[in-house]
């Protein structure tokens, strides 16, 4: 089982857009399974899963009231989905006296890892209780960057706190990438990804997803990309990292592209 984290200290840099689009092309290959560990909950509504009154979901399984694969909702597109809501920002509170607090979800998983070939974890935009507890549980971590001026700056935090938890939780974690995101034929974009390749070389740099309207489309029918419309440009930079997880090996992950 490849449990890949999506994750970023900062918002809005396309890391729901990007598990969605991950997970619709992963499931028609292989089992995968999508966690909600934002309680904002859009990775839920983006694939479509609309919650019922008392739904049990993330919380539960952050809080270790109910096992995982009780909380398993399936969606049209063959992915599995664990679900969220705003119940999930009061988890941390609740595990506040736990010792093992950060080992909650891969406690968790452990039961799953003969069910599912891939697990893909859509994490809050910080770097708090939900982001350690998956990171924690990972095998990998997919960092999507934004092609913005302060981009980089976000991407030096999730390293260094990459690096607090492989000292301390998980020593096989690894980084499967950096995916920019919002791409456009600007300056801009193109100082950002020599930046990237410049001053990360041991990282590999996957090829930049455009900028479109056609993401927050297919988000709001609850599609994944691939789903939605037929430009390949806009499916062609997820594809690419599919063909990085599916090989599922730990010594070459953070092997330029």
């Amino acid at each position: 089982m490849a449990i890949v984290v999506i994750a970023s200290p900062k918002g809005g840099v396309g890391k729901t857009t990007s598990t969605i689009a991950l997970g619709g092309l992963l499931a028609e290959r292989q089992s995968c399974l999508a966690i909600d560990l934002d309680p904002q909950g859009n990775l839920t509504m983006g694939l479509g899963v609309e919650l019922e009154e008392a739904q049990i979901g993330s919380y539960d399984v952050m809080t270790a009231q109910i096992e995982a694969s009780e909380t398993i909702v399936k969606t049209e597109f063959g992915l599995d989905l664990i679900p969220t809501d705003s119940t999930l920002a009061e988890a941390e509170k609740e595990q506040s006296s736990d010792r093992d607090r950060f080992l909650v979800l891969k406690r968790q998983l452990q039961p799953l890892k003969h069910k599912y070939r891939h697990i893909l974890i859509d994490c809050p935009p910080n770097l708090g209780f939900l982001t350690l507890n998956a990171l924690a549980a990972a095998n990998t971590v997919l960092v999507p960057v934004q092609c913005q001026f302060f981009a980089l700056k976000g991407f030096d935090r999730i390293l260094e706190e990459i690096s607090i938890v492989r000292r301390r939780y998980n020593p096989k974690l690894q980084v499967l990438g950096v995916l920019p995101t919002m791409a456009e034929n600007t300056l801009m974009t193109r100082k950002i990804l020599t930046a990237l390749q410049q001053n990360y070389p041991q990282i590999r740099v996957f090829h930049p997803v455009p900028k479109s309207i056609q993401f927050a489309e297919a988000s709001f029918v609850g599609k994944p990309i691939h789903r939605h419309t037929q430009n390949f440009k806009l499916v062609k930079p997820y594809d690419r990292v599919i063909r990085a997880i599916l090989p599922q090996k730990t010594d070459n992950l953070d092997i330029k592209e």
